[in-house]
């Protein structure tokens, strides 16, 4: 078992053989109550199964399913989550449990940012995209009409991520969670790049998950804030998040569009020299690197809406090589041939 620290709020177990009551908790003093929050399928039968370990261990452990994927992350989806966690009497020394993808743990932190101003949350990642990425670095959040356009920053104390539930992913899942893990890769581990240039989705995902969790880690605990350095790691989501809703693509789907799209605007505005590798790894990953169905004018619109906009126009994370990146805002000019790279004109 591996164990990285995040910004000295967040312990995050990687191994296998991890998901017993005892480990997926740890210790907190005057814990009563564990809500455990869930969406359908494996997810939910290792909730369960959880939930009964902790209360052998003399806990109340209540269980909630939420829908699948970002049909969990709505108003209407938090509000009964509140009102169960208040019917449980949850209080501010109990904690809320998260088992799922990365929807799921954007839900559950986000309730647990807010509810009582604030509980422990910990997650147990069931998707490699959850595992490496929605899972770490304390981002929260619910969708109103854009992604994520509601949310709160909310360390979870703990994240449990067992490699033997990856290794049984069906390759959909796999590539979503590649196209994230990837993304890290890009932005400031290089062998990580260099592992699924050579493996595919092959690539052993214990190391994947161990390298693209200290990527994220040293990230935010430099700036958990997203002052600064933390936005790299939104590299491929400007256009990406975009393209997710009006496209109806997979997030991971929409952030390998997203990143070909980010490589055509680093080739034009800072010289970076390996677009064509990038789009060639992420095709070798069996992700998509062009989404034509998207409309021109609702992407465009998104954008309008994306929170990293401001007055001076769209701000992206752009790589001079792949490792080192560069925050920057782009003109019109740059965002149109972006679109255009990814078959969107």
């Amino acid at each position: 078992m591996e164990t990285v620290q995040v910004a000295e709020a967040t312990v995050v177990l990687v191994g296998r053989g991890l998901l017993d009551a005892a480990t997926v908790l740890g210790e907190r003093p005057g814990r009563a109550r564990v809500a455990v929050l869930a969406q359908p399928g494996l997810p939910s039968r290792l909730a369960e199964d959880l939930a009964q370990g902790f209360r052998r261990e003399g806990l109340a452990a209540g269980v909630r399913l939420v829908p699948d994927g970002e049909a969990a992350k709505t108003v209407a989806v938090a509000e009964g989550v509140y009102r169960w966690l208040a019917g449980l009497q949850l209080n501010r020394a109990d904690t809320v449990l998260g088992v799922g993808g990365g929807a799921l743990t954007d839900l559950a932190g986000f309730v647990a940012a807010t509810f009582l101003r604030g509980v422990e949350s910990i997650y147990v990642p069931t998707t490699l995209l959850g595992a490496v990425d929605a899972a770490i670095g304390g981002k929260t959040g619910i969708n109103l009409g854009a992604k994520n356009l509601v949310g709160a920053f909310h360390h979870p104390a703990r994240v449990v991520i067992d490699a033997d539930l990856l290794e049984g992913l069906p390759a959909p899942l796999l590539r979503e969670g590649a196209a994230e893990a990837l993304k890290a890769g890009l932005v400031g581990d290089p062998a990580l790049v260099a592992l699924y240039e050579r493996d595919g989705l092959d690539a052993d995902p214990a190391e994947v998950v161990l390298r693209a969790v200290r990527v994220k880690a040293g990230v935010v605990g430099r700036d958990f804030r997203e002052q600064g350095e933390r936005a790299y790691l939104n590299y491929g989501h400007t256009i990406g998040h975009a393209i997710e809703v009006a496209a109806g693509l997979a997030h991971g789907e929409a952030v390998a569009v997203g990143m070909v799209a980010a490589g055509r605007a680093a080739a034009l505005a800072a010289g970076f020299g390996e677009e064509r590798r990038q789009r060639e790894i992420i095709a070798g990953l069996g992700l998509p690197v062009a989404a034509p169905g998207a409309s021109l004018e609702e992407v465009r619109g998104l954008l309008e809406l994306d929170k990293k906009r401001d007055a001076t126009g769209v701000r992206m994370v752009l790589l001079e090589r792949i490792g080192r990146p560069r925050l920057e805002h782009v003109g019109a000019a740059t965002v149109e041939a972006a679109l255009a790279a990814v078959g969107i004109s």
